[in-house]
């Protein structure tokens, strides 16, 4: 008799929520193999892909088919699929990408199918939607290719202008941040380009247009609000502090058309509610127009939101005279050259202003000095008589001083933003608006799985444009299955107003009501099944039972307990491993 032990842990738990969402059946009704693939379909192996993912925490092709072997009969009877190790292999897995990979249209078809199903199968509120996009760094070398390639030089938040890259945009439903459409972009892509169409794609996924859509000041482009209102669509946005914006607030906030009004924001404890303010702000109503294609011109209201943020306000308060001591330290080590004059002087004293952006915060004054000195000419000890020139030497020195009335009006400044919306005031009102916006971190925390969290996207080894765009679609539907299964159970909890206890390494009686799904996976760790394997048969025990906390979160999920029933005794058959 051969005995092993297999690890089971969530993995009954991850195959059942596959099934349950059909990302099998969807990506087989999308992508056919060719008639020379064998085994697993693709939407077989997509699922199985992703579970490697959320499960094993890694997404290297090379140890996918390792990672079946040490899970082969946990999975086969997880799943129920006639399943051989060969059917992982990185081969496989990486043809599979590239073929998901390799038609952009159907992408979006698998996405929109798939999202329709989330959001009825699920009952998934569309009133919200974010959009953002982020940059992944690559360390391939620089390829010969031109336009077509995936790869480009790029501004970006990792600041690594000499790696190249690739952009990824996420689309998310509040309040869970469930992502309904992602897309994979050319590195050296503009943000500007990309807001308009993936609203109108969330627009086709979600049904309706009614939804708010909330974005980041790049979304606040003239255009792009004025497509969005004239196709019929609602958008938040903050307004860039660029060109005439600063000016436009300085005089709103200084001579405010309206009394400021405290914001608050409800905070719901265990036994009551703490209202706290967070900040004060008015409302102004603008007229706006816009000209669209074929010299039409596009008129509408906004409401301007003017907003400050007391966190905010003292954050930036905070900043600025750090800004001032760092200039007025490097201003006051900065010595004069040779024959410099007070004007070139004063300009390498305003770069380290504006380096500091402290411009108009200090005031310099440079004064030139010139000092004539007599140099006899020739060689040796002067005479009485020698020929003399002379010269006329010139000093500059620097004096500097804080503006305290500009410093005082920046300060004053501090916390202030602009926020543009065209929903009208009885659909939102100021403190909705700014509790919309304070929410913005949701769509971020997906980028934040992908990038340092539980599904690590980096580093990247694929090297290939389609095989990259199959695995981020890949990897889309995995922040899926995550972000669903902490809203089920934040919803469940909610709804029971039962906190759920023992999620917590060290302190088992720590409560919650909003549990992260990386929590309510990690009880399963642990669980494993005994394989003994004869001649004739082979024999599946689970070892260890089900604990309370274990029931406790399957039940929460509407998930079967018998998805850990893996008892079994069956003839032999051809088992690769």
């Amino acid at each position: 008799m051969e005995m092993k032990i297999e690890r089971v842990d969530e993995i009954p738990m991850l195959l059942y929520w596959l099934k349950q969402t059909r990302v099998e059946e969807i990506v087989d009704s999308i992508w056919k193999p060719h008639g020379n693939w064998k085994g697993l379909t693709y939407g077989q192996l997509a699922v199985l892909f992703v579970v490697y993912v959320v499960h094993g925490l890694n997404h290297r092709l090379y140890q996918m088919e390792q990672w079946v072997e040490e899970h082969f009969h946990v999975i086969s009877q997880a799943c129920g699929w006639t399943l051989s190790s060969k059917d992982a292999t990185d081969d496989r897995a990486g043809a599979m990408m590239h073929v998901l990979g390799s038609d952009i249209s159907r992408c979006i078809s698998f996405q929109r199918e798939s999202g329709r199903h989330y959001i009825q199968a699920y009952a998934l509120p569309t009133d919200v939607v974010r959009y953002d996009t982020t940059s992944f760094n690559v360390h391939h070398a620089t390829s010969s290719k031109a336009s077509n390639d995936l790869f480009h030089f790029g501004h970006g938040k990792d600041h690594r202008p000499d790696l190249l890259q690739f952009k990824q945009g996420l689309a998310t439903l509040d309040p869970g941040g469930f992502p309904l459409f992602s897309e994979t972009m050319e590195g050296n892509v503009a943000d500007d380009t990309r807001y308009v169409p993936a609203w109108r794609e969330m627009t086709v996924t979600i049904g309706h247009k009614h939804f708010l859509y909330i974005a980041d000041c790049k979304a606040a482009a003239l255009s792009t609000r004025g497509i969005i209102d004239h196709e019929g669509g609602r958008y938040l946005f903050p307004l860039p502090m660029t060109g005439e914006v600063p000016a436009k607030l300085k005089a709103l906030v200084t001579r405010p058309p309206a009394k400021p009004e405290a914001i608050y924001r409800h905070q719901v404890e265990t036994d009551r509610t703490v209202i706290h303010e967070i900040g004060r702000g008015f409302c102004v109503n603008t007229p706006v127009s816009f000209k669209l294609e074929l010299e039409t011109v596009h008129n509408w209201d906004e409401r301007w939101f003017i907003v400050q943020s007391r966190t905010y306000a003292r954050t930036q308060a905070k900043a600025i005279m750090a800004r001032l001591k760092k200039a007025q330290t490097e201003l006051g080590r900065l010595k004069p050259k040779k024959n410099e004059t007070g004007d070139q002087l004063c300009q390498r004293a305003q770069k380290i202003l504006k380096d500091r952006s402290c411009l108009g915060l200090i005031d310099l004054e440079a004064r030139e000095t010139i000092v004539r000195k007599e140099k006899h000419m020739g060689r040796g000890r002067p005479k009485a008589d020698s020929p003399r020139i002379v010269e006329e030497i010139t000093g500059a020195s620097l004096s500097f001083q804080r503006n305290r009335t500009a410093i005082a009006e920046a300060i004053r400044l501090a916390g202030w933003r602009i926020y543009v919306t065209n929903v009208p005031s009885e659909a939102m009102t100021l403190e909705q608006s700014v509790r919309y916006y304070r929410e913005e971190w949701v769509v971020e925390r997906g980028f934040h799985r992908f990038k340092e969290g539980s599904l690590p996207a980096l580093p990247i080894y694929l090297h290939l444009p389609e095989r990259i765009r199959g695995f981020m679609m890949l990897l889309s539907v995995a922040l899926q299955v995550i972000t669903l299964i902490e809203f089920v159970a934040r919803k469940n909890l909610a709804a029971s107003n039962e906190p759920i206890a023992g999620l917590v390494p060290g302190n088992p009686k720590m409560k919650t009501l909003r549990p992260t799904t990386e929590r309510l996976l990690a009880p399963f760790k642990g669980l494993h099944l005994l394989v003994e394997k004869t001649s004739e048969s082979i024999k599946l025990r689970l070892i260890e039972e089900l604990k309370p906390i274990q029931e406790h979160i399957l039940h929460l999920l509407g998930i079967p307990p018998d998805i850990y029933a893996l008892h079994s005794d069956v003839a032999i058959f051809n088992d690769t491993t």
